[in-house]
């Protein structure tokens, strides 16, 4: 389980004891703030990025209800307050993997199971394009800016929490089987589209209906050539333009750190 193995925290000599606010269980109440704030310091300007992203997407579609009394285009939001879902299971498992304890491991992989079953919502905006109505719409210049931008921070917000499962991955397993990682999951996200678009399930249909939903992925094996083609076809999309984002976090944090060598 993730985490597990990690090192204890604190001066060799005092496992076992509680150290800093670490208990034999793992960290406690009180300093489990200041672990979050530590491991995620270099993220919050991101995560605030995206927030103000989130804030425009939904004050666009506020804007044409207002005008119209109409809530065309609501359901946007609620389809990208659950784009928002993998990221926190990637922030919370993010964290719990660099602690010592096992109930810590126990549940980094749990919120690891919740960032797969919720990942696809995130990348799930882009398929929300296809409800843009061009004939008789007089708010189409308006609408072409709007849809697209929760197009694009539903898949920034994906990218980030696929980020940060790749890094704990990483950590423990290395760099070759942290990109295997994000191969699969992006696989598992474009058929988990398909299950949601076409198919009109959601992630926790898992919980909620698992035999029908079961039956019904089962039932997909007699025709799976256009499931297939969806599958490839999406996923490759999504495994280059993850590669860009990656490529373009690394090519920042190379420019940081030569501007910080020449200051």
């Amino acid at each position: 389980m993730i985490g597990q193995n990690r090192a204890r925290l604190g001066p060799p000599g005092n496992e076992g004891r509680a150290v800093h606010g670490f208990g034999r269980g793992g960290p406690t109440i009180e300093v489990m703030p200041c672990l979050v704030l530590g491991r995620h310091r270099h993220h919050w300007p991101l995560f605030g990025a995206l927030l103000l992203a989130s804030a425009a997407s939904a004050a666009l579609v506020a804007a044409r209800v207002v005008h119209t009394g109409r809530l065309t285009y609501a359901f946007l939001v609620f389809n990208l307050a659950l784009a928002w879902v993998p990221v926190a299971f990637a922030a919370a498992t993010h964290v719990l993997a660099a602690l010592p304890s096992r109930r810590a491991g126990i549940a980094a992989s749990a919120c690891a199971a919740g960032w797969l079953l919720f990942f696809p919502n995130a990348p799930y905006l882009l398929t929300d394009l296809m409800h843009l109505r061009v004939q008789s719409n007089r708010l189409l210049w308006f609408d072409v800016i709007a849809l697209p931008s929760f197009a694009w921070t539903g898949l920034a917000l994906g990218f980030v929490s696929l980020f940060l499962m790749q890094g704990v991955v990483a950590e423990r397993a290395g760099r070759l089987w942290s990109w295997v990682f994000a191969a699969g999951s992006i696989g598992a996200c474009a058929f988990g589209i398909y299950l949601g678009r076409y198919r009109r399930w959601n992630s926790w249909d898992v919980l909620l209906e698992p035999i029908d939903l079961a039956r019904d992925v089962l039932g997909l094996a007699v025709h799976p050539f256009p499931v297939m083609a969806y599958c490839v076809a999406l996923s490759g999309m999504l495994a280059v333009a993850y590669l860009v984002f990656y490529a373009w976090t690394h090519v920042s944090g190379t420019a940081g750190a030569s501007s910080r060598a020449t200051s």
